[in-house]
């Protein structure tokens, strides 16, 4: 009897102690709480610029979270994680991936610029990652692909939480030679995707709470402030989600900052891009009833890449890693006088195209202009003083390679020669559309982005052995001392 006595005492101490971790013990069960945390659009911004933290301190900073054992934390990203920057996009993506695995990213949904070098990517880029990528409606020649699953199930305070991910309506913007048996799903067939797999989650996996993780968002929407929205405001997203197939949603893509309150009270949060915020919603969960609240915010990386917080060790060390000689940021090429802006940058870039064109090809083919849709990237400008290959990197980030193009002379003259904004061409004689005849044939240098474009009608004669880029070219113009 005192055995027994002894046993059932030991019971209600471990049970109360137990209760004691939990806020609302009792008779309405066990509410615990956990917190979801996504990063979106960071563009590999691993180091510190004079434009943007890198992740040193961010990386201090979730892993102090994760000391914390108050509550517990959930990391994801929510696509665009790697192209943007010379430490990344020259690895293609892995020294992002690995840093992910360090900081304990639980998931990753592909976004429109992981598809930036072509599918052969992401195999070996899913194979390094400790977590998986997400794309529920991604498809390659009508199957799922190989590189992404639908959803993740993690269980954080005793809750299991279901993670479905997707790419939002961006397949135009990836070259068009990558293009090729590529599908996302979108619109009507992507909303009943997710609440399928919503469904199995809850039915098969236990979840009790569904975290909808998709590379696409509004753009016309900026407010750190809870904004109330209806489904006519979100074209993006089908609200009938929030009718119990999502409980949150995190959102990417356009790079704006908010925070959106929809129709069924469930909330969207985009933390801009390019390490600008951090999106997280805390959650108290009720164990009992699956009751829960969530309380959104916006973390602004002057909180979580403060100079207090001490830069993590593995951040350095991965860099070296990657870089273990020259330093791309360090390494000066040339001085620039002035501030060169983007508009200017544009048109040099076009010129150097021609002059590459002319050198390659201009024994074979009469070249008649060159040029594209060429853009800059943050910080969009070169300032005025030292330039590094870095500095040139973030502008011209896409390894669109050099191409003689042929095309007809009317769609020369409506894609090239009648386009005032958004294509930006050169020729040393100043060739105006009425010198065109519709029906000639013409030879034009692009890059492949350019080329590929179905709207342009362009034909690829033949391409740059050499992987030489635009930011190559702009590089070699500055090193030479052209640009003072």
């Amino acid at each position: 009897m005192k055995k027994i006595l002894s046993e059932l005492l030991s019971l209600l101490l471990v049970s109360t102690a137990v209760c004691a971790g939990f806020a609302g013990c009792g008779s309405k069960g066990l509410t615990v709480d956990f917190s979801v945390y996504a990063v979106n659009d960071l563009h590999g911004k691993f180091m510190d610029t004079d434009e943007q933290p890198g992740v040193d301190e961010f990386t201090t900073y979730i892993k102090n979270l994760y000391a914390d054992s108050k509550r517990e934390e959930v990391l994801l990203s929510s696509g665009d994680m790697w192209q943007g920057t010379v430490e990344s996009s020259s690895n293609q993506g892995k020294l992002m991936t690995e840093w992910m695995n360090e900081v304990g990213f639980v998931s990753m949904t592909l976004g429109n610029h992981e598809f930036d070098w072509g599918a052969d990517v992401l195999t070996p880029n899913s194979e390094l990652a400790e977590f998986p990528f997400l794309g529920i409606n991604v498809t390659y020649n009508g199957e799922p692909a190989a590189y992404c699953k639908p959803s993740v199930v993690v269980r954080r305070s005793g809750v299991t939480i279901g993670i479905i991910g997707a790419v939002g309506d961006c397949l135009s913007s990836i070259s068009g030679e990558f293009q090729k048996g590529l599908d996302f799903a979108t619109g009507k067939e992507l909303t009943e995707l997710v609440k399928e797999e919503s469904e199995r989650l809850r039915e098969e996996e236990g979840c009790g709470f569904i975290v909808y993780s998709i590379h696409d968002g509004g753009s016309r929407f900026s407010s750190s402030g809870v904004n109330n929205v209806s489904d006519g405001d979100m074209g993006y997203y089908d609200t009938s989600l929030s009718d119990g197939y999502v409980d949150l949603v995190f959102e990417a893509h356009t790079h704006r900052q908010y925070i959106l309150k929809d129709e069924y009270g469930v909330y969207h949060l985009q933390g801009g891009g390019e390490n600008e915020s951090l999106s997280c919603a805390d959650v108290s969960y009720n164990t009992a009833t699956g009751e829960y609240t969530v309380t959104p915010r916006l973390i602004d990386d002057g909180e979580y890449a403060k100079s207090s917080l001490k830069d993590d060790l593995s951040v350095q060390r991965l860099y070296g890693k990657y870089f273990p000689d020259d330093d791309p940021y360090t390494t000066v090429l040339g001085t620039n006088a002035s501030q060169w802006v983007s508009s200017d940058i544009c048109g040099k870039v076009a010129q150097l195209y021609y002059d590459k064109g002319v050198e390659t090809w201009g024994e074979d083919y009469d070249i008649t202009l060159a040029g594209g849709y060429l853009k800059m990237r943050t910080p969009y400008n070169l300032a005025a003083g030292k330039v590094t290959y870095a500095d040139i990197f973030s502008l011209l980030p896409f390894d669109n390679a050099i191409v003689l193009g042929s095309i007809k002379g009317s769609y020369l003259k409506s894609n090239f020669l009648s386009v005032k904004d958004n294509y930006y061409h050169y020729s040393p004689d100043g060739i105006a559309a009425a010198e065109i005849d519709n029906n000639e044939t013409y030879y034009i240098i692009v890059d492949t982005y350019t080329a590929y474009y179905r709207a342009n009608h362009i034909t690829e004669v033949a391409r740059l052995s050499e992987k030489i880029y635009a930011r190559d070219l702009v590089a070699e113009y500055i090193e030479s001392g052209r640009r003072a």
